[in-house]
């Protein structure tokens, strides 16, 4: 077979050996920055997706498990508690009523008489009412 002249295969062919003349390996320094460019980016959009999986893995377990607890029922029942000493009643009128403490004297001591209380204190056990 004879091999005929293609102007298109000349011309394919020239432009082949312009560009192999011309090229050049890009410097290894920029292919190394491209490198860890691309690391980069793979272990942010790494750290994203877990932030992504933990917020929504805790999102669900908020809503699926229970808000409060059931409430705990005492494995015995309470002992009954003692009652209360009773407290003083107030006297029934607005006069205070005398302590007997303070109005008590010993024998032969004398009291000053003020106004609106007796000259004599009450004795023991005895009510007084207001006059």
């Amino acid at each position: 077979m004879t091999e005929h002249h293609d102007p298109l295969r000349s011309l394919f062919q020239q432009a082949a050996d312009y560009g192999q003349a011309r090229a050049d390996a890009a410097p290894a320094a920029h292919i190394t920055e491209r490198g860890r460019r691309s690391h980069r980016r793979r272990v942010a959009v790494a750290a994203a997706a877990t932030c992504l999986v933990l917020a929504g893995g805790g999102a669900a377990a908020a809503v699926l498990l229970p808000q409060s607890p059931a409430p705990v029922v005492p494995a015995t029942s309470p002992s009954p508690s003692t009652p209360a000493p009773p407290t003083p009643r107030p006297p029934a009128s607005g006069m205070p009523t005398p302590d007997r403490t303070a109005t008590s004297l010993p024998t032969g001591a004398t009291a000053t008489h003020l106004p609106g209380t007796p000259t004599q204190p009450p004795a023991r056990g005895a009510t007084t009412s207001p006059p």
